[in-house]
């Protein structure tokens, strides 16, 4: 009996010796030093396009002129893999005014997602004039959803003899300095004024480019009276904005409007903004194979964040409707949530480990007048960064 014991006592030693030898083989990986993977940088451009009521659209937008997307029914568009550099995007939609606009993605470590938001105002409404070469027509300002105080509703008239009998006349209206000078098609800058937003403007052009006014038009815009009395009229000439003249009878603004060209109402107001940063959220936000059994592949983390201006409070009163109008064209009209997948793309060594971690860019707007205010939250752009490190790092390795 004893004999078996040290019989079974000499091989255990044996084993125990075996397996020791094998855990010290010089080719056993050092985990403490495997190295972390690097996770390349990726760009991308997304937005969202909008009618002025806020609401998404169906449309194309196209990047540099070549690349081109079709949003989804919310209007939002995705660009994914762009380099860096600065890329001149347009919008364009059936029944609206194309936009364009420029994006810049820097080369910064950091991941960009460049947020591109599009407001899309719908095309003039065309009159032809009559035997005796008079014309006229009522058009509305258009305005975001549950804010139809903010409407501003134009009267033209062109009395007889204005134009050649049969003239098509088209007028539009204007949101802003620059839609209204991209409508004339006249060079030069815009006129800008730090004191002064556009409540609303109007285009008035004809389809034969020879033709000229004979008799001016009247321009009648129905606003509050206090407002009415607080406007300054301007018209485009020669790639400047002048001053034009106008009348003011209670609730009406009349502008005599001597050329076809764009004309716009000016309110003095207070524009303020600040900017911040808020966190965005990751489905999966970290990765550990600091002690795994076997490579871990990580292909890519989804996450949430905003497109387009939440703005905080809708028109108790015409004056504050206008506001909140003139917020919605300076920073879009409408905010969506939308899900984002960052490519990540990479496998994590046994002994190494992620983490993910974004941020997204929040302009804080108010516009103030006659003694009102309304504000709003612009988002923009989002910054993502992710970190690798081994069994010797608690973090700090790789970042984009």
């Amino acid at each position: 009996m004893k004999k078996l014991m040290r019989t079974g006592a000499c091989l255990l030693l044996m084993v125990s010796m075996t397996l020791g030898f094998a855990g010290c083989k010089k080719d056993d990986p050092d985990y403490e030093n495997v190295n972390p993977p690097v996770v390349a940088a990726a760009h991308s451009i997304s937005g969202r396009v909008t009618s002025m009521s806020g609401e998404g659209i169906i449309a194309t937008v196209t990047m540099g002129g070549s690349e081109s997307k079709t949003t989804g029914e919310d209007g939002t568009f995705l660009f994914e893999n762009v380099k860096s550099g600065t890329y001149t995007l347009k919008a364009e939609a059936s029944g609206k005014i194309s936009k364009e606009g420029s994006v810049t993605v820097s080369s910064s470590e950091k991941s960009e997602n460049q947020v591109w938001n599009v407001t899309l105002s719908n095309a003039g409404t065309e009159v032809t004039a009559k035997e005796d070469g008079s014309a006229e027509a009522v058009v509305s300002s258009e305005t975001i959803k549950g804010n139809e105080e903010g409407k501003v509703e134009i009267n033209v008239s062109a009395p007889v003899g204005a134009v050649p009998a049969g003239s098509l006349i088209t007028i539009t209206p204007t949101y802003s300095l620059e839609d209204a000078s991209s409508l004339t098609k006249a060079g030069g800058n815009d006129l800008r004024s730090t004191e002064s937003v556009v409540l609303v403007g109007t285009n008035v052009s004809c389809s034969d480019a020879s033709v000229t006014l004979r008799e001016p038009l009247n321009l009648v815009y129905n606003v509050d009276p206090d407002v009415a009395t607080a406007l300054t009229a301007q018209k485009y000439v020669n790639g400047q904005w002048v001053n034009v003249d106008y009348t003011v009878d209670g609730d009406k603004v009349t502008v005599i409007a001597d050329s076809f060209t764009s004309y716009t109402l000016l309110l003095g107001a207070e524009v303020t903004s600040s900017s911040s940063s808020e966190t965005i959220s990751f489905g999966q936000d970290s990765w550990d194979n600091l002690y795994g059994s076997g490579n871990m592949s990580v292909s890519s983390a989804s996450y949430a964040y905003k497109i387009g201006t939440e703005i905080g409070s809708f028109g108790t009163n015409r004056v504050t409707a206008y506001l909140v109008e003139i917020l919605a064209r300076i920073a879009g009209a409408g905010v969506t949530t939308a899900t984002g997948s960052y490519p990540i793309n990479v496998t994590l060594p046994v002994g190494t480990a992620m983490s993910i971690s974004g941020e997204q860019e929040v302009t804080s707007l108010s516009v103030s007048a006659l003694g009102r205010s309304v504000s709003g939250k612009q988002y923009g752009t989002v910054a993502v960064v992710t970190r690798t490190w081994n069994r010797q790092h608690t973090g700090g390795g790789s970042k984009d």
